[in-house]
Order: C-alpha cells, then sequence, then structure tokens
C-alpha cells in the first residue's frame, strides 16, 4: 500500500465552513469526520442524498456533533453545479475550505450529462467548474483554502490535445490518469493566478 504521512497536530477549525465533495465514503467522509471533530461547519456535497445521510448519521452518531450538512451535487452535470453553487452561496456567507474529493476511477466508457469523457468530467471539469463558482466568496473569506484531490496517476497521465474527450479511442487507466493530470496542472495554475 502507498500512502502518504500524516497530519498529528491538533489544529482547530472553529467557526470555518468547510465543503467537502463526495465526502460520502472514503478519504472524503474520514475528511469531514476529522474537520467537524475540530469544530469545523461541515458541508458534505454528494451525487446521491441518500449515501450521503447515511454518512452524515454515521459520523453524528460517531462524535456526537450534528453541525454536518448534506446537499445534493451531481459533478457530472453542469446544471447540477451551478444549481449547487447557487443555493450555497445563499445559504452561506463564508468558505473557508474547499476540498474537491469526489472522482470516478478507471470506469468503463461513458460520457457526463454534457457529453465529457465521464473521469475527464467528473474528477477535473465539474470542480473545475464548481471552484470557480465559489471563488469570489472564498476571497472575501481569506484566508481560506482549495484543495484538489489528485494521486499518484498523475505522473502516468498525459493530456491528450487531440482526443481529449477520448472519442478516437478510449482507454480507462489512461482516461483516469489524464484527469488527474489535469487536477494537479489546474492546482498550479490557480495557486499562481491566487498569489
Amino acid at each position: 500500500i502507498i500512502e502518504g504521512g500524516q497530519f498529528r497536530k491538533n489544529t482547530r477549525c472553529d467557526g470555518k465552513v468547510i465543503l467537502i465533495t463526495g465526502a460520502n465514503t472514503g478519504i472524503g467522509k474520514e475528511t469531514a469526520r476529522e474537520l467537524l471533530k475540530r469544530g469545523g461547519k461541515v458541508y458534505i456535497a454528494c451525487r446521491s442524498l441518500e449515501r450521503a445521510n447515511e454518512a452524515r448519521s454515521d459520523i453524528v452518531a460517531q462524535t456526537g456533533l450534528g453541525d454536518i450538512h448534506v446537499r445534493e451535487l451531481d459533478l457530472s452535470s453542469m446544471d447540477s453545479i451551478r444549481k449547487f453553487a447557487k443555493g450555497f452561496l445563499e445559504e452561506e456567507k463564508r468558505l473557508d475550505l474547499l476540498i474537491n474529493n469526489a472522482g470516478v476511477m478507471a470506469c468503463p466508457k461513458a460520457l457526463t450529462k454534457d457529453g465529457f469523457e465521464q473521469q475527464l468530467g467528473v474528477n477535473h471539469l465539474g470542480h473545475f467548474l464548481l471552484t470557480n463558482l465559489l471563488l469570489d466568496r472564498l476571497k472575501e473569506s481569506a484566508p481560506s483554502r482549495i484543495i484538489n484531490l489528485s494521486s499518484l496517476a498523475h505522473k502516468y497521465g498525459k493530456i491528450n490535445r487531440k482526443d481529449l474527450n477520448s472519442e478516437q479511442s478510449y482507454n480507462q487507466v489512461k482516461a483516469y490518469c489524464q484527469s488527474k493530470l489535469a487536477n494537479v496542472m489546474f492546482t498550479r495554475e490557480l495557486a499562481k493566478r491566487l498569489q
């Protein structure tokens, strides 16, 4: 198993508003639990409200804390992303931490509702749009943070400019690696622009 270091400090995030995509399972769910225990007001934005509410119930039962909120967000739909962002901005006057965690991996060829190859669409383009729709609120809440989860798979990725959408040929692993490289490139460029 490949794993990175563990964060062992007791840093608090009292009063901070935190949004995590895809936090109904895995890394996202663990992150939501930990940030809730550290005092954050946590939103988990997921495609399945049923699974998100199950995750919320688990986290509340384990921590005894209830400041965790479920919202619907389908990153394979630009309409859903816009609807989510509009509602979130109306509801919350600040956003201290955006964690772009949701993703799909090595799946059979499929397209998003807007016609993008699914891994590129969900893992990169969906988070790209979401981040940009929330960017002004993040700036207003400075010092705020954006975290884009990627993976070591980015090292094997290539941006296929001639067939970005995998229309001519599709390899599920190559498409995943491309989406993870896109996450890293987006993060680096965003960091430069927000210095």
